[in-house]
């Protein structure tokens, strides 16, 4: 996992004694995520799923709250989080703001046809449901990768040459970014390792942390780049067309988004992209995670070469 923080005896005793949920027996790390510290916490009443919220602050953390408060109401199949005693956020002095959640049994499932067309219903219902005030637009994209440029000037990585590729791409891009397109209320980050299933049977969709208001176009191309691949970074054709077509089925595309489509696959490949090098070479370097933003450069070339089969058929 991307491990951040470290929780002594006497910290995680201050946290749980904040929550209804009993006395601390246990806690133990989770692997898999990129942007969180996470442990499975086990209490005299229960499991749960204790998330060290490292990139999010507290007024992101409330937005975070307030739309999974809204995606109640509307019967959405996510993971709601647990409040404080006071019916708060816990902002922690030491390391910042933790979510709490009920620990759900399942696993991340491989990418299968009947996965995938499950998370095309999934993520097209969330399209159609309206969106809260106040959404930030997606973080991973143009908004960030503009300041980033500057940040980066007058350092080393300023002649990188993926820095200097995904100038040169984005320029090329915007016409197409910036067209008329539905927008609305979006996850931000669907790949599998943010699902959980029983099998193949659909438990949850997970991590809201991105969730915004943007053009819907941008989860669609995510959801392929997450999870429409094999672990070797192989398009799997069969997956991504039952994808689209179980979407399809629940909120049509338009024809302006199916002309769009590739150009937002490739936009969220190079977000990815981006935030894995920023995070890992700039933010909180790391030699072995360095280089994880090549493999969404591999998958975009693989879309390249495979997708014209995908729209043929």
């Amino acid at each position: 996992m991307a491990r951040y923080t470290t929780i002594s005896p006497i910290e995680l005793a201050r946290i749980v004694t904040q929550y209804p949920i009993g006395t601390s027996l246990g806690l133990e790390e989770i692997s898999g995520g990129f942007g969180n510290s996470n442990f499975k916490l086990t209490t005299t009443t229960g499991e749960f799923l204790l998330k060290i919220c490292d990139e999010k602050d507290s007024a992101e953390l409330n937005m975070q709250i307030a739309l999974l408060q809204h995606l109640y109401q509307h019967a959405y199949p996510t993971v709601y989080p647990i409040l404080t005693k006071d019916q708060k956020p816990l902002i922690h002095e030491t390391f910042g703001s933790v979510m709490l959640y009920p620990f759900l049994p399942g696993t991340q499932p491989e990418p299968s046809p009947n996965v995938l067309a499950q998370l095309g219903k999934a993520l097209a219902k969330l399209h159609c449901i309206s969106p809260i005030a106040e959404l930030p637009n997606f973080a991973m994209g143009i908004s960030q990768m503009q300041p980033f440029f500057q940040e980066v000037q007058n350092t080393q990585f300023a002649t990188h040459p993926f820095v200097e590729s995904l100038k040169s791409e984005l320029e090329s891009m915007k016409p197409q970014l910036n067209a008329s397109l539905p927008r609305g209320l979006l996850h931000g980050d669907l790949f599998l390792d943010n699902t959980l299933f029983d099998g193949e049977e659909m438990v949850a969709i997970l991590d809201f942390e991105e969730g915004c208001y943007d053009t819907l176009l941008i989860d669609i191309g995510m959801t392929i780049i997450g999870s429409c691949y094999t672990s070797q970074h192989e398009l799997n054709l069969e997956v991504a067309r039952r994808f689209l077509n179980a979407y399809n089925a629940v909120r049509p595309i338009t024809e302006d988004e199916w002309e769009y489509l590739d150009c937002f696959v490739h936009y969220a490949a190079l977000s990815i992209a981006f935030w894995r090098f920023r995070q890992f070479n700039i933010r909180r370097p790391d030699a072995h995670r360095a280089n994880t933003y090549q493999e969404m450069l591999t998958r975009r070339t693989e879309w390249r070469a495979q997708s014209k089969l995908l729209t043929n058929n």
